[in-house]
C-alpha cells in the first residue's frame, strides 16, 4: 500500500464522502445463478438476462449497480453498504472497508480515473472473483444447495432442514438463487467467456471459487488459456476442498507447476478449507477425509515450490475442542515450508461462522472459552521470532483469531441463545439421519453438550 489509509480516506472524501472504488473495481460473480455484488459486505443481486444479452460486462455493470455508483459520486449512501456507514458513523476517525479496499494495490491507482468517469459508463474490474458453478462433492453442515450440487441432491430427496427453511428449493428459486445444473445451457457462463478477452489487460486479481472449482471444467479451461496467453501482472487464487480424485489432483498440480515456474502469472495462492482436526472436521465438512486431506496439502507444498497455501478455517462450534491439534499440524507445515527469503509459505485465516447461528460458537456456553484462550496463547507463543528473526505466525493471523475471543467474551446468556441450542439439537438429529451417521462417532467430545442441548429442548 503506497499511501496511508487515512490519506486515501481523505482523497476519497474529496470526491464524495460516500465514494468507494470497490463498487467499480471489485466484483464477485456467481455464474451458477447469475448473482453479482461488488464488495463482500452487500448482498448479491440478479444480473438481468436482457442486460446480459446487450453487453456481457453486465455481469459486473448492471443498471442497479450503476445507480449505486451515481449515488456514491453525488455523496449519497447506498443502503446496501451500511456495514461501512455504521463503522464510520460510530466515530469520525474510524476507517471502514470503504477506505481499506480503495487503498489496495488493485484499486488506489485508478482513483482519479474512476472519479472522472460518467456514472453510467461500464468499467472493467481490477479484482474479479468468479464461481463457475455449484458442482461440489462435499455436503458441509453450514452450506446451501445453490452452492453445493451434492447438497442440492440431498435437498431434492429430503427437502430443507427444519432449522434452515430459507434454503427450501422453492425459496431459493423465488429469490433468484436457483442454480443451473452442469448439463444445462448457462447464459451467464457463456457471457463470461465472451467478456473475458476484454478483461485481460485490466485484471490484477482473479480468484476462482465454487462449489469446488477443481471439478468444474471451466477452471481448467482458464488454466489452458493462461498457458497460451500469459498474464504476468495477474495474481491468481483458487479455492479448493482438495477432496478431489487423484487424476484431477495430478492434472491441477501439473498445470500450476507449469504456470508458476514459467512466470506466466505474477503469483499464485491456493486457499483450502478445513475447520478443525480429525473426525470433528469430517463431521462438519461432510465428504472430507482428514488424513487424506493433510497428505494432499503436503503433496501440493512439496511439488509446487515458492507459492503460498492458505488454510481457510470457518471457525464454528465444532472447531473449538480439538483446534489445538489442528494448529500444531499447521505450525509444523509453517516451519517446514518456506520460500527463498525464509518466510513461511503457509498462512492461516480464521473467519468465524455467523450463519446458521446454531452451528456457530454463539451456541456454546462459556465453559468452552478456555480452549479459545489457550489456543490464542499458543499462537502468540509460536509468533515469537526464531533464531533467524523469522516469524511463522503474523500479526494479522493472530489478530483475526483474537477477535473471535473478544466476540465470545462479549456474549450474554439469554433466551435467544437457549433457543439456538434447541435448534442445534433438532438439526443434529436430522443431520445424522440424512447422512446415516452417528454424532458420537464423529464428535464424542461434544456429547455432554449435545445432551445439554437436548435437555434445553425438552424443557421447551
Amino acid at each position: 500500500m503506497s499511501k496511508k489509509p487515512i490519506e486515501v480516506r481523505d482523497e476519497l472524501n474529496a470526491v464524495s464522502p460516500s465514494f468507494c472504488l470497490a463498487k467499480w473495481l471489485q466484483v464477485t460473480v456467481h455464474l451458477q445463478n447469475g448473482q453479482t455484488h461488488s464488495c463482500h459486505h452487500p448482498g448479491t443481486h440478479k444480473v438481468p438476462l436482457d442486460e446480459l444479452a446487450e453487453d456481457p460486462s453486465a455481469l459486473h455493470n448492471t443498471k442497479k449497480k450503476k445507480s449505486y455508483r451515481k449515488m456514491m459520486l453525488e455523496g449519497e449512501r447506498p443502503k446496501e453498504c451500511e456495514y461501512c456507514w455504521k463503522i464510520e458513523d460510530s466515530h469520525k476517525d474510524n476507517l471502514s472497508d470503504r477506505t481499506f479496499k480503495s487503498a489496495d494495490n488493485w484499486a488506489y491507482p485508478k482513483l482519479q480515473e474512476i472519479a472522472k468517469k460518467p456514472w453510467d459508463m461500464s468499467v472493467n474490474p481490477q479484482y474479479l472473483e468468479v464461481s463457475f458453478g455449484n458442482e461440489c462433492n462435499f455436503k458441509c453442515a453450514y452450506c446451501a444447495p445453490h452452492i453445493s450440487s451434492a447438497l442440492m441432491t440431498e435437498y431434492q430427496k429430503f427437502g430443507a432442514y427444519k432449522t434452515m427453511p430459507a434454503f427450501a428449493l422453492d425459496n431459493i428459486r423465488n429469490d433468484g438463487m436457483f442454480p443451473y445444473s452442469k448439463d444445462e445451457h448457462n447464459p451467464y457462463v457463456e457471457a463470461f467467456w465472451k467478456w473475458w478477452p476484454n478483461l485481460t489487460d485490466d485484471l490484477k486479481v482473479f480468484r476462482i471459487t465454487g462449489g469446488e472449482p477443481l471439478i468444474n471444467p471451466n477452471t481448467f479451461k482458464f488454466l489452458e488459456f493462461l498457458k497460451k496467453n500469459p498474464m504476468p501482472e495477474l495474481s491468481l487464487a483458487i479455492n479448493s476442498n482438495l477432496g478431489i480424485p487423484k487424476v484431477t489432483l495430478r492434472k491441477f498440480l501439473d498445470e500450476i507447476k507449469y504456470i508458476t515456474q514459467n512466470g506466466l502469472i505474477k503469483d499464485f495462492q491456493l486457499y483450502t478449507s478445513v475447520d478443525t482436526f480429525g473426525k470433528n472436521a469430517e463431521f462438519v465438512r461432510f465428504g472430507l477425509n482428514y488424513d487424506d486431506y493433510m497428505k494432499t496439502v503436503r503433496t501440493f507444498l512439496e511439488e509446487v515450490p515458492e507459492v503460498q497455501l492458505v488454510f481457510m478455517c470457518t471457525y464454528n462450534a465444532f472447531s473449538v475442542i480439538n483446534f489445538r491439534k489442528y494448529l500444531e499440524q499447521v505450525t509444523a507445515l509453517k516451519k517446514e515450508f518456506k520460500n527463498k527469503w525464509g518466510h513461511t509459505r503457509v498462512l492461516l485465516d480464521t473467519p468465524y461462522l455467523k450463519d446458521p447461528n446454531f452451528l456457530s460458537c454463539y451456541v456454546l456456553t462459556e465453559d468452552y472459552w478456555h480452549y479459545v484462550r489457550e489456543d490464542l496463547a499458543y499462537l502468540k507463543e509460536m509468533a515469537k521470532p526464531d533464531e533467524h528473526g523469522q516469524q511463522i505466525y503474523y500479526e494479522h493471523e493472530i489478530g483475526k483469531f483474537e477477535r473471535i475471543l473478544h466476540w465470545l467474551e462479549s456474549l450474554q446468556e439469554n433466551e435467544h441463545r437457549r433457543n439456538v441450542r434447541r435448534a442445534l439439537y433438532v438439526f443434529l438429529n436430522e443431520y445424522q439421519n440424512r447422512k446415516d451417521i452417528k454424532f458420537a462417532d464423529y464428535c464424542p467430545e461434544y456429547l455432554d453438550f449435545y445432551k445439554f442441548c437436548e435437555s434445553t429442548h425438552l424443557e421447551g
